[in-house]
């Protein structure tokens, strides 16, 4: 069944800032088809309604290509749509994509990656054809057949890989009981593919626990979840259908409403079950939904292959052909997640290189590491441990220049008996080589009073969203005793009254954050002091964003570690300030 577009149907309007053009009925449909550029339609079935999930993304898909104004977003339900028939029987969302009247593109399932890639190349088409780069072709229309179940009988079941999120509450996270979780987790034969710890928002809890929302202590659970941090998984299981389906064993009741006996799994005491340890959605359209809301750039199809790796530029290359390189790396297709420029002492280059100090070359190689700025990178991208040896090729030059495409042999630098490149050489290494150049820290990070009130989740998504994980977080209004001991280095200065009142007119989200350079890139995130300077030069950080004025600049942060260490204590280990 085609579900292209009829001819002479007038077109209908959108609804002014409605994200999604809604259509309920077969006239609706054929209007919007009528439309020119890209719309992407969310297919629902009734019963379970569009997809929230995917708002934010479509929003800010929307927002990244308005100057183009070509793409366009819709809701279509599939029940009461003839076009859309094919699609009454699936439980997971489907979102398709029209391209002036022809349905050319599908994706199954919430997965955020794919449509972004796939709107992503759909508008950079219209670009091209626009600019006159490109003639548009004739498209074939997809096609889709309802599914029949004559001769479905004997059909062999695929097995694939599903994923759901699963979420560790609060009292359990405190109590240290995460580590021994997940092994009860994987003991049980699941598989994690994720885990943050974080703060649940309202909505968040709301949305996830929607099931129990007439429970009559709903509202209780609520203010618990919210009470501190939870942890939350990725978890995953190779089965035929549903998404976890033993968790939903677990719940099960016999006919007579009277409880089952608990299923043991490996591990678990005899008064525990995994159902209590941790809350599973149910169905796969719960979990894809679930997927996209807590980690909407988790992509499902690149799951086991995204990698980090460690790469050094030695000092010779990085002088003569920084621009080169780092461009080289860029085309492979590796992302740079972190990057550190230093000049490495001995102490640090016969520690980092300790298996090589008694080669005839080591000599070479520490006058080399030393005699100036070395840039240390971590890389990212798909098998990106075997990818960047690949490219590297042979570690003696000899045997490099043999193979002449290899960056060793390409970057290598005359009068210097080295190669210029390193790369972990297996994953194990590329763990230790990044922790030692990339040591996890933990900095001091305080949400201020007005900032709290009025942008608290959106504060707390870019946080998460810059990687940082949040080890210990409280809501508390700050006594002025305890706002004049993270200011004393103002104490004596006009406005120091003033920013003592301002920290302590309201609650504040105090926090401790992990992350690899977490103070640094703290205060990169918070962006400079002052809002306006902010907003000129650091666009995309909070106080650019968030801050009202100087002084009620949304958030606070150590300068480096030594203070973020006295302000961590202060704030969760001494909260008096005598």
């Amino acid at each position: 069944m085609a579900v292209g577009r009829p001819q002479s149907v007038p077109r209908r309007a959108a609804t002014p800032g409605q994200v999604q053009t809604v259509i309920t009925n077969q006239n609706q449909w054929d209007e919007m088809l009528q439309k020119n550029g890209i719309v992407v339609i969310d297919v629902y079935q009734a019963w379970c309604g569009p997809c929230k999930a995917v708002l934010n993304l479509f929003r800010k898909l929307r927002n990244e290509f308005s100057e183009d104004n070509v793409l366009h977003f819709a809701v279509a339900e599939a029940d009461s749509i003839e076009s859309l028939k094919p699609f009454r029987n699936s439980c997971e969302p489907v979102f398709l994509f029209s391209v002036h009247g022809k349905i050319l593109a599908i994706v199954k399932g919430v997965n955020a990656p794919l449509i972004t890639k796939t709107v992503t190349e759909l508008v950079q088409e219209e670009r091209d054809i626009a600019a006159g780069e490109k003639e548009r072709t004739e498209a074939e229309e997809l096609v889709f057949h309802e599914d029949s179940s004559e001769g479905s009988e004997g059909a062999v079941e695929e097995e694939v890989l599903t994923y759901s999120v699963g979420i560790i509450k609060p009292d359990d996270v405190l109590a240290g009981r995460i580590e021994e979780i997940k092994k009860k987790i994987k003991d049980a034969g699941f598989d994690i593919k994720a885990a943050e710890e974080r703060m649940l928002t309202e909505e968040q809890i709301r949305v996830f626990y929607a099931q129990n929302k007439e429970q009559p202590d709903f509202e209780a659970f609520v203010r618990f979840m919210m009470s501190g941090p939870c942890h939350v998984l990725i978890i995953t299981k190779k089965e035929p259908t549903a998404a976890i389906p033993q968790w939903i064993d677990l719940r099960k009741k016999s006919e007579s409403g009277e409880p089952e006996q608990p299923v043991k799994l490996p591990g678990l005491t005899e008064t525990e079950s995994l159902v209590n340890l941790c809350d599973v959605q149910d169905s796969v359209e719960d979990a894809s939904r679930q997927l996209a809301f807590f980690f909407p750039n988790f992509n499902v199809n690149k799951a086991e292959q995204v990698e980090k790796t460690l790469a050094i530029i030695r000092p010779s290359l990085l002088k003569e052909r920084r621009e080169s390189i780092m461009q080289r790396i860029k085309d492979d297709g590796f992302k740079i997640a972190m990057q550190k420029e230093i000049i490495l002492s001995e102490e640090q280059v016969r520690t980092f290189y300790k298996e090589h100090v008694d080669q005839d070359y080591f000599p070479v190689l520490l006058e080399q590491m030393t005699s100036g700025p070395t840039l240390v990178l971590a890389l990212t991208r798909e098998n990106a441990v075997s990818h960047w040896r690949d490219l590297l090729g042979p570690k003696t030059l000899e045997e490099a220049r043999e193979n002449p495409e290899s960056l060793r042999a390409q970057y290598a630098i005359e009068n210097v008996p080295i190669n210029q490149l390193h790369g972990s050489s297996s994953h194990i290494d590329a763990q230790k080589e990044l922790e030692f150049f990339f040591p996890e820290e933990q900095t001091f990070a305080l949400i201020k009073p007005d900032a709290a009130k009025n942008h608290k989740d959106e504060i707390m998504k870019k946080v998460k969203e810059a990687g940082f994980s949040i080890s210990k977080v409280k809501e508390q209004a700050l006594t002025r005793e305890m706002a004049a001991q993270f200011y004393k280095d103002h104490e004596g200065k006009p406005f120091f009254e003033q920013l003592v009142n301002c920290m302590t007119e309201g609650p504040s989200v105090i926090m401790v954050l992990s992350k690899e350079n977490a103070v640094e890139e703290w205060r990169q995130l918070m962006g400079p002091t002052d809002p306006e300077e902010a907003k000129k030069t650091s666009p995309e950080s909070i106080r650019a964003q968030f801050a009202h004025d100087i002084l009620s600049n949304a958030v606070h942060g150590s300068s480096n570690i030594e203070h973020a260490l006295k302000s961590i204590k202060f704030a969760f280990g001494e909260l008096d300030a005598d």
